[in-house]
């Protein structure tokens, strides 16, 4: 281990004896003090004096099965050593014996169970994942107390040795997906895991798609309500969320308050995430196919008050949308990245202090703020940030082609943005499911219509589809919530 700096080695020697009986090895930076002190060293230190007039009386003391019960025998090579130290556990090794006894007794200093700070909910449970894996395993099964609740352990990383666990529901999983899903896990080779979602990027081998291919959460509920649909959930230790296999688009638009509040409540929320995805993805393409090129769809009082606005601007609509987006897109990004303390001065000198002196200079025109700020806010209702960011680079997209081609071009870009979705999957789910699988009954059940509980009788069916030309076929035909 290269003589660590942390590396601690404390003797428990008899009085009057210079030859240890025993030897405690232990990392400061990770072992718990207090429990070392009062489970460990004491016990051994007693044990000793008691049997100091006595020789060989330490071996048949009550304190090593009491110690036994606290650990686990271990080789005493070095590669195993090192193996349980850089684990968090203490060993102990007695004086000719060729074993020594790992202890677990880390501490890792983890942060209490605290509210979710990006899914945020007013109704319903406030408790959120944290960096503990067993923690965070306890939130499941606090929730499902059912022996169908299956846990698969892997380690990954060769050098950090992280753990990552796999939860189902046996009987209620997508067993296609979740087979397709162990196979990729084991063509994953890694160094270093630092965040469950470098697993979701290497096992849904995702490239140059801007869509996000899994569905990471902070709150236990969501991902107890996941585990019922049908899908499967990984956790990775250290890491405060869990992702979600497979996924949908439909299922990036849904948040806990869909169900915490009444239906009709919950449906109308959902459609105005979409009315926001529909103003994000067209109105800056729109802006530029009406301004420049297709100036005869609308009234001509309508396209002289947007004239009478851009009086004075020395440059064409797209060049003006481009610096607006893009000065969106920087906001964004300071706004994320600066303190809190901070981070509210770079939305205000963004908005009013550029926005009003580059409108009163002429560089912009008024209505061009306008269109900012409504496309801004319709991609903050998106409930995931990832989702959110790929519909922004959508709409850079159709920006592109709105510039020469104008309405045709926007025509044009959203059929090919359609057809790329319709084109992915999630481990044999369209991605664009329910409307790719024929399951209208989803459509009305639980994706852009929340029905109430009374009537929602039936599991989902999306998350049951099979891969390419097998039979469709529900996971739960008929069975009741």
């Amino acid at each position: 281990m290269g003589r660590p700096a942390d590396l601690c080695m404390q003797s428990i020697v008899q009085p009057a004896d210079m030859e240890p009986l025993a030897l405690l090895v232990y990392l400061q930076s990770t072992a718990d003090r207090e429990f070392m002190h009062t489970q460990l060293l004491v016990p051994l230190l007693e044990a000793a004096n008691a049997c100091a007039q006595q020789p060989g009386a330490f071996w048949d003391h009550p304190v090593h099965r009491s110690l036994g019960s606290l650990g686990k025998v271990v080789i005493a090579e070095p590669e195993h050593l090192a193996q349980q130290l850089v684990a968090g556990n203490c060993l102990i090794m007695f004086s000719g014996h060729r074993a020594a006894l790992a202890v677990k007794s880390a501490n890792w200093n983890n942060r209490t169970v605290s509210q979710p700070e990006r899914e945020s909910t007013l109704i319903g449970p406030k408790d959120s994942f944290i960096e503990d894996l067993e923690v965070n395993l306890s939130m499941i099964r606090r929730r499902v107390r059912s022996d169908a609740l299956r846990v698969e352990e892997y380690l990954f990383g060769s050098d950090s040795q992280t753990r990552v666990r796999l939860v189902f529901m046996d009987k209620l999983v997508n067993e296609s997906a979740l087979r397709q899903f162990r196979e990729r896990l084991q063509d994953i080779k890694l160094d270093l895991l630092l965040d469950t979602t470098q697993i979701g990027y290497l096992a849904t081998r995702q490239r140059l798609s801007p869509f996000p291919m899994f569905q990471s959460t902070e709150r236990p509920d969501k991902a107890v309500s996941a585990l019922m649909e049908g899908r499967f959930l990984i956790f990775c230790d250290t890491t405060p969320t869990c992702l979600i296999l497979p996924v949908t688009m439909t299922c990036l638009y849904e948040t806990s308050d869909d169900y915490y509040f009444p239906s009709l409540s919950g449906t109308f929320l959902r459609l105005v995430r979409m009315l926001g995805l529909a103003i994000t993805l067209f109105l800056p393409a729109l802006y530029i196919a009406i301004t420049a090129v297709n100036q005869d769809v609308f009234r001509v009082q309508f396209m002289l008050a947007v004239a009478s606005s851009r009086e004075g601007v020395p440059y064409p609509a797209y060049i003006e949308v481009v610096i607006m987006l893009l000065l969106m897109e920087l906001i964004n990004e300071a706004t994320v990245r600066l303190p809190k303390t901070i981070g509210g001065t770079a939305t205000i000198v963004g908005g009013l202090i550029i926005g009003t002196a580059a409108a009163q200079s002429h560089l912009i025109s008024y209505i061009m703020i306008v269109i900012t700020a409504t496309t801004a806010i319709g991609s903050y209702t998106a409930p995931n940030y990832m989702v959110g960011l790929a519909w922004r680079l959508c709409s850079f997209f159709l920006v592109l082609l709105s510039i020469p081609w104008g309405l045709y071009g926007v025509v044009v870009g959203s059929a090919l943005i359609g057809l790329y979705i319709c084109h992915l999957d999630s481990f044999g789910v369209p991605y664009a499911a329910p409307f790719a699988t024929f399951h209208y009954k989803d459509l009305v059940r639980d994706s852009i219509v929340r029905l109430p509980a009374i009537w929602a009788r039936l599991r989902p069916s999306s998350y049951s589809y099979r891969a390419a030309g097998t039979k469709r076929k529900s996971l739960a035909e008929g069975e009741e919530w």
